[in-house]
């Protein structure tokens, strides 16, 4: 199945998902969104990895942890074009509305609860949580950024439609599954 649709993210958060330690993504909208707000088009989509410009306060231990691993995280990419080795596909939506709720994401990511909340109150209280299954692709993309791609916005169309080709999960499915109820468990409770 091919897929023209990337969901810009942290190339920390990439990294995290790559390594299955991060199967949730807290999104609010970007600057650049019509009316501010996240939407979901589509059920799948590439990542397509940005670069870390905040500093590692936005991060637990675990995102810490990644970028020391990664010092090339916080600068801008050496290379015009930009890897695209990861398609991911929501196997669940919930807007959380209840700040109290924020919590139970924060086992599933690399954001720390400072950096989810800030993003809950952003604008308006509020902020959607996709429960992702991420896919690493056998041939990776490379893609050169356009000035449509540039900016603060969630979602880039990128110039054609890319076929993933080969695609492995990045965590079993039995475990993925045990994962996913949980934090559902604790979201809807």
């Amino acid at each position: 199945m091919n897929c023209q649709l990337a969901l810009k993210e942290w190339n920390v958060v990439c990294e995290a998902i790559r390594r299955g330690q991060q199967i949730v993504l807290a999104r609010k909208g970007g600057i650049s969104e019509p009316e501010g707000e996240f939407e979901l088009p589509k059920d799948r989509f590439w990542l397509y990895p940005t670069y870390f410009h905040e500093a590692g306060s936005k991060l637990n231990e675990l995102g810490k942890k990644l970028l020391e691993d990664h010092p090339e995280f916080t600068q801008p990419p050496a290379s015009a074009e930009v890897t695209l080795d990861l398609v991911c596909e929501v196997v669940e939506a919930i807007y959380i509305e209840d700040e109290s709720k924020l919590r139970a994401s924060l086992f599933e990511q690399v954001l720390n609860q400072e950096a989810v909340t800030a993003r809950f109150h952003y604008r308006n209280p509020g902020i959607h949580l996709l429960v992702i299954r991420a896919f690493e692709v056998a041939s990776p993309a490379m893609v050169v950024p356009t000035e449509a791609m540039a900016g603060c916005k969630s979602w880039v169309e990128l110039a054609e439609s890319l076929a993933p080709g080969q695609l492995s999960p990045i965590v079993d499915e039995g475990s993925f599954e045990i994962r996913k109820n949980l934090l559902l468990s604790a979201l809807k409770a």
